[in-house]
């Protein structure tokens, strides 16, 4: 009779691990299909497992992955994790280690959503109650408290496409994020669906229409919203404890409907821009559902060094200057307002805009000249100042004069007080945009300089508010107003 002979490893590793646990046994190596080798150690008994796989090459076996397993997680689940590594693995597992750029790790995950903590090196990626570690050649997954989940060492040149697959695999079954989806596709009727599991969270499930093609007699989609309800009522009658959103379109239309149990958070509706040099970039934009908590994206440009030279030349002035009405503002909370005037959002790093003009005789008026528009516009300057008050002295007064994608900022820091009077220094601020950075000038003070770091930091906080506002498809900035300001939008904003 015909034997089967697996060729890849898959059914190998679970044989080798389930014997590996049955006979209790310190140490376990066997060869696998495919000329991979697994070594398997249990140092104490019921401890963690510790797992050694090593892929074929043409000098011998090299090692391509250490692993250090909970023993609280499943058989099943460890076969998987081992035998998915042996899928991502590097075609030449004998060539020198490298590491993945984390940035093109970040870009390329499908699964999770990827950040950074202040402070601490490498690149997080949360996923539901799981969280993924990756550092150097090292990725960790907890699951929600210390010592659950698993520690994988990659061995070999790894490069970023296969670090982010395997990143996404091993929370995907660590978490059984699949099982939610399989008991959804159980439920549903014969029909053109299909059942994903979702991006953001184990414990969610997307049912999305079979085919992506658009109906040329139904381009807004009404059909297949509808038939969404259809199975959402029948989902909910066969299960009242789950819970259901409905994904809309910006035509107004379910695209999607996202099935999750009650304690799972809803995605919140959000409009981003897909601008060609930025991500807040003037440009196209689309719908999308995210968490509400999703966390800001990695940064990992380099951080500037607290004394570099700046590219622009900025000022300090040589003394303090007086002011007989200047008021001491504590650094506290606030944030910096637009100061109302004729400006608009225009396209380029920097988003206030205002017309060029030419003069002309006014018809109507001889005698006098008018300004007319000349359908060009070009970064304004303007004025900011703290959202705490709608007067705040010239001393709190912020001027912004755009450059490029660097912004100087003038500003005057206050000193102290001298026979009722209000001592300032007056300096200017370099922000830069493109890489979201505040630069101080050499020439500062010492004990400026934090006051110069919050204010700058909270005027790079503006601009990025209002090129947010300018990537929803805002025409005139109304969110970075002051209080005092902020009429009810128009019907054409």
């Amino acid at each position: 009779m015909y034997e089967f002979e697996p060729a890849s490893p898959t059914y190998a590793i679970s044989d080798t691990i389930v014997e590996h646990h049955l006979h209790g046994r310190d140490r376990t190596r066997a060869d696998l299909p495919g000329g991979y080798r697994l070594t398997l150690r249990t140092r104490q008994l019921h401890g963690q497992l510790e797992a050694a796989l090593a892929a074929p090459s043409p000098t011998g076996p090299a090692r391509i992955c250490t692993a250090r397993i909970s023993a609280h997680t499943p058989t099943p689940v460890t076969s998987r994790i081992l035998d998915t590594v042996t899928r991502y693995a590097p075609a030449l597992p004998d060539a020198r280690d490298a590491r993945p750029p984390l940035q093109a790790v970040a870009r390329l995950l499908t699964t999770g959503a990827p950040f950074q903590r202040p402070g601490e090196p490498g690149l997080f990626v949360r996923f539901g109650h799981a969280e993924a570690w990756l550092e150097g050649r090292r990725l960790s997954v907890t699951l929600g408290s210390p010592g659950s989940g698993l520690s994988l060492v990659l061995g070999g040149p790894w490069d970023a496409p296969s670090t982010a697959r395997l990143t996404a695999a091993v929370l995907r079954e660590l978490t059984e994020a699949d099982q939610l989806a399989g008991q959804v596709a159980s439920l549903l009727q014969p029909g053109p669906w299909q059942v994903l599991s979702d991006q953001w969270h184990p414990d969610a499930a997307l049912v999305l229409p079979a085919s992506r093609r658009v109906d040329p007699e139904d381009p807004l989609g009404r059909r297949v919203s509808r038939a969404l309800r259809e199975v959402k009522h029948d989902l909910s009658a066969a299960q009242p404890d789950w819970d259901f959103q409905g994904l809309i379109s910006a035509d107004g239309s379910a695209v999607a409907l996202r099935v999750t149990p009650r304690a799972v958070p809803r995605l919140v509706r959000k409009v981003v821009g897909d601008g060609a040099f930025d991500p807040d970039e003037l440009g196209n934009t689309r719908t999308t559902f995210l968490p509400a908590d999703l966390p800001p994206p990695p940064d990992f440009a380099p951080a500037r060094h607290p004394h570099e030279v700046p590219s622009l030349d900025l000022q300090v002035a040589p003394k303090n200057e007086a002011y007989a009405y200047g008021v001491k503002l504590e650094l506290g909370d606030w944030a910096y307002a637009l100061d109302s005037r004729a400006v608009f959002y225009g396209p380029g790093w920097y988003p206030f805009h205002e017309h060029v003009t030419r003069r002309e005789k006014d018809p109507t008026a001889p005698l006098n000249d008018r300004d007319v528009p000349t359908g060009r516009t070009v970064p304004a300057r303007v004025r900011l100042s703290p959202d705490v008050a709608d007067f705040s002295w010239g001393n709190e007064y912020v001027q912004l004069s755009p450059v490029d994608h660097r912004v100087e900022a003038r500003l005057h820091l206050y000193v102290g007080q001298e026979q009722a009077r209000t001592l300032v220094r007056t300096v200017t601020l370099e922000v830069d945009l493109r890489s979201r950075r505040v630069v101080l000038p050499v020439q500062l003070p010492a004990d400026l300089r934090h006051q110069a770091e919050v204010k700058g930091r909270r005027i790079l906080d503006l601009l990025l508010a209002a090129r947010r506002e300018r990537a929803q498809g805002a025409r005139e900035p109304r969110a970075v107003l002051g209080p005092w300001d902020r009429d009810p939008p128009s019907a054409d904003t």
